[in-house]
């Protein structure tokens, strides 16, 4: 179980989790200022760094990634704003994964 801090980031926090949870292949749980993902298989294991691959992935979709910077200690991630501003406004409409695939395959099939 690996837990992602999003205080500096609560208006993508929603759409980060799902992204996230789809990304890895895990069980999303919302929390307050926070989400834990839980491996779908009982004794399946979660890898930090495909977690903050996924979460890097998602804040240069969009154009947040020089804001913000990732890092892990033990089992939760924390999303901390460079400057010091914690992100405002709504979130953005990103395609999920399986959105993008659908039309990688769509358009790139052989």
């Amino acid at each position: 179980m690996i837990t992602v801090n999003c205080a500096d980031v609560l208006p993508i926090q929603h759409s980060l989790m799902i992204y996230v949870a789809d990304r890895v292949e895990a069980i999303p749980a919302s929390k307050n200022e926070e989400f834990v993902l839980s491996p779908i298989e009982n004794d399946g294991n979660l890898d930090d760094w495909q977690v903050i691959l996924a979460i890097e992935e998602y804040l240069g979709s969009i154009d947040k990634k020089i804001n913000f910077s990732v890092v892990s200690e033990s089992k939760t991630i924390f999303i901390k704003s460079n400057n010091g501003e914690k992100m405002k406004g709504k979130a953005p409409n990103v395609p999920s994964a399986t959105q993008r695939s659908y039309v990688w395959e769509t358009l790139y099939r052989d």
